[in-house]
């Protein structure tokens, strides 16, 4: 017989995961209403807590764990040092675990984390609102805070950007810069929700602009058909004028695809990527993208893990978004079949210093 679990009290109950966890494990304020709810769900299922695992997790041990897609990605990498410095400002260590952009490698790599008596948890999931991590989180009622994700749901603690208001500030800029035929460059959109926001807010940007909506071009995790997709991508729109990649890495890789094309950067393609890593700065041409605070996002979940830690163990819920830039390269100028030169205004025109600064900075309440 299929065990219960919390996420299923949740949808009996019609309640977040989070707000089940908060009743069940008193560990928060919740509404008579719910509490009722919860309470019911949980007796008609039979629901069972899994109280040695709770009795595990309060002793501390003064350990955080981290679970990230990869290490290979330099976004990540960074994030984690950010994780790591303000683990250590506090005497904290950290564990850490991989899931290769897999939902159920990333409870395997949380369960695995556990058994070393972790006191809370920093992690990226491919899918906030689909998460057995998460679920599995909140059924014990440990500490996280999600960084890179984005969730629609306000009771999951997170720290990250918001990816469509970002794209969307993308897709305007390419816009204005005379692109009239622009596609979207992702990894597998089904394991990544940051992509399919980024895909949505160039999407929304060029709804607005009454264009044709973006192509969707998906390739590998380790994209030896980049080419190829490129290549049918052409075929099937030759007029394609501006690629927007949902990572830096793939921005780079695309670059080399598009040359062994013959495809000239950025006079016949511009090429845009999204993280803002280092190495963008050090190839030629160099990459417009927007960057994000990847280190300030590892420091700023730490922080919120380790006091909700020392606050009783209670799940600090809040959702913190930090700001963006946008800053153009040499990959990216404006369309000569759409727009002279002569008819931009200046601050349109590209320019390796220009940054452009999220318009809308959201921060919740400490």
């Amino acid at each position: 017989m299929k065990k219960v679990t919390i996420r299923d009290v949740a949808r009996l109950a019609g309640c977040s995961i989070a707000t089940v966890s908060r009743v069940l494990n008193q560990s928060g304020p919740s509404s008579l209403e719910n509490k009722k709810r919860v309470l019911e769900a949980a007796e008609t299922l039979n629901f069972e807590f899994n109280e040695v695992g709770r009795s595990l997790q309060r002793q501390s041990s003064k350990t955080l764990a981290v679970i990230i897609p990869t290490i290979s990605n330099p976004v990540f990498a960074d994030a984690v040092e950010g994780i790591q410095a303000s683990a250590a400002e506090s005497g904290y260590r950290i564990l850490l675990g991989f899931a290769n952009y897999d939902s159920e490698q990333e409870l395997k790599s949380l369960e695995t984390l556990m058994a070393h008596q972790i006191d809370g948890v920093v992690l990226t999931v491919s899918d906030v609102e689909n998460s057995l991590a998460i679920e599995r989180l909140e059924q014990d009622s440990v500490p996280y805070c999600l960084i890179f994700n984005q969730s629609r749901n306000p009771d999951s603690p997170a720290v990250c950007i918001d990816n469509a208001l970002a794209a969307q500030n993308v897709g305007e800029r390419l816009i204005k810069l005379g692109h009239k035929d622009i596609a979207f460059l992702a990894v597998q959109m089904t394991s990544s929700d940051r992509s399919r926001q980024r895909y949505s807010g160039l999407c929304e940007a060029t709804r607005l602009s009454g264009i044709a909506k973006p192509d969707l071009v998906e390739v590998n995790y380790e994209p030896d058909n980049l080419e190829d997709s490129l290549s049918r991508l052409f075929i099937k729109r030759p007029d394609v004028s501006a690629i927007f990649a949902s990572n830096d890495m793939l921005a780079l890789a695309s670059v080399r695809a598009l040359r062994s094309l013959g495809k000239k950067i950025p006079e016949e393609v511009s090429i845009v990527g999204f993280d803002g890593i280092a190495l963008t700065s050090l190839v030629h041409p160099t990459i417009a993208t927007v960057f994000t605070p990847n280190r300030e996002m590892g420091r700023r979940a730490t922080a919120l893990v380790i006091d909700a830690i020392k606050n009783n163990r209670k799940v600090t819920h809040q959702s913190v978004m930090l700001p963006f830039e946008f800053r153009s390269g040499q990959s990216l100028t404006f369309n000569q079949t759409n727009v002279p030169m002569h008819r931009l205004s200046p601050e349109h025109r590209p320019s390796s210093s220009l940054q452009m600064k999220s318009s809308q900075t959201k921060r919740a309440d400490k």
